[in-house]
C-alpha cells in the first residue's frame, strides 16, 4: 500500500483520474441545457414580435444589436457543447476564442441597452410594465446590470479556468444561465393571467440555478463548488436586489448618475 500510495504521490495530476470525470451522459446534459437555454431565451420574445399590437414602439439598432448579440452567443454556447461532445477539442477552442470576444461586446452592448431603457422608462415589448412596478424603471435597472455583471464575470473565471474542465464547463453554464432572467420575466409579462404576479419569476430562476446541483448529485452523488456556491451566490444576490437594493436611496442616486 505504501509503494502505490508513492506511486500515484508521483504521478502528475493530469494522469490520475478525475473525481469529476465525466461519464457519456454528461455530455448529453451539457447539450441539453444549451438547447433549454436557446429556447428559453427565444420563446418569450416571439409573442411581442407576432403579435405587435402590444408594442411600445419599434426595436432601435442598439436593441436589435443586443438581441443580435445573445442570441449568437447562445448558438455559440450550444456549438461549444456538440463540439466538446464530439471530442473536436482543436475547433473548440477556436470557436472559444471568438465566443471570449462575442461575450466582450455582450458586456458593453448589454449595458447601453439597459441604460437606454431606463431612459425611455419603458421596454418596446410592452411585456416588462416598468412604470408601476414597485421598483420602477430606475430601481428595476438593477437586474440588467447585474445579469450583465454576473456573465462577464462568470465567463471571465471560466476563460482563467479553462484547463480545469469540471470548472469551465460549469462555469460557463452558469454564465448562460445569467442571461435568463429577463426571457422568464418577458413570459410571465406577457400572459394576461401571469402578468399580475410577477413574483413567480423567482420559480424558473430556482431551477435553472438548480439544474447543474440536481445532475451532479444523479451523477457523482456529490455537488461540485461551482455547482453550490455560484448558484447560492446567484440567487442572494437576485433576491437582495427585489427586496434592499433596488429601493435603496444609495442605489436610485447611483442610477441618476448612470442614466443622467
Amino acid at each position: 500500500m505504501t509503494a502505490l500510495a508513492a506511486q500515484m504521490a508521483a504521478e502528475p495530476a493530469a494522469a490520475r483520474p478525475s473525481r469529476w470525470a465525466e461519464p457519456p451522459s454528461g455530455r448529453r446534459f451539457y447539450i441539453g441545457m444549451a438547447v433549454a437555454c436557446l429556447l428559453v431565451s427565444a420563446v418569450p420574445f416571439a409573442p411581442s414580435m407576432v403579435d405587435r399590437s402590444h408594442r411600445l414602439g419599434s426595436a432601435t439598432a442598439l436593441v436589435v444589436v443586443h438581441g443580435g448579440l445573445f442570441f449568437a452567443w447562445l448558438l455559440a454556447f450550444l456549438a461549444q457543447t456538440i463540439l466538446i461532445g464530439r471530442g473536436d477539442y482543436h475547433a473548440h477552442l477556436r470557436l472559444g476564442i471568438a465566443a471570449a470576444i462575442l461575450a466582450a461586446a455582450m458586456v458593453l452592448v448589454g449595458y447601453e441597452t439597459a441604460i437606454a431603457m431606463t431612459r425611455r422608462g419603458f421596454d418596446f415589448s410592452g411585456d416588462l410594465d416598468l412604470v408601476h412596478d414597485p421598483l420602477g424603471p430606475r430601481g428595476q435597472l438593477i437586474f440588467p446590470l447585474l445579469d450583465i455583471a454576473e456573465f462577464g464575470l462568470l465567463i471571465a473565471a471560466g476563460l482563467i479556468l479553462r484547463h480545469r474542465s469540471d470548472y469551465h464547463k460549469r462555469l460557463m453554464l452558469f454564465a448562460t444561465v445569467a442571461l435568463l432572467p429577463a426571457p422568464f420575466a418577458h413570459f410571465i409579462g406577457h400572459s394576461p393571467a401571469l402578468r399580475p404576479h410577477g413574483a413567480l419569476v423567482v420559480l424558473p430562476i430556482v431551477v435553472s440555478l438548480a439544474a447543474s446541483a440536481a445532475r451532479d448529485l444523479a451523477t457523482f452523488r456529490r455537488v461540485h463548488p461551482v455547482s453550490f456556491w455560484v448558484a447560492l451566490v446567484m440567487f442572494v444576490l437576485d433576491n437582495l436586489s427585489a427586496t434592499i437594493v433596488g429601493h435603496s436611496t444609495a442605489w436610485l442616486r447611483i442610477v441618476d448618475r448612470l442614466v443622467g
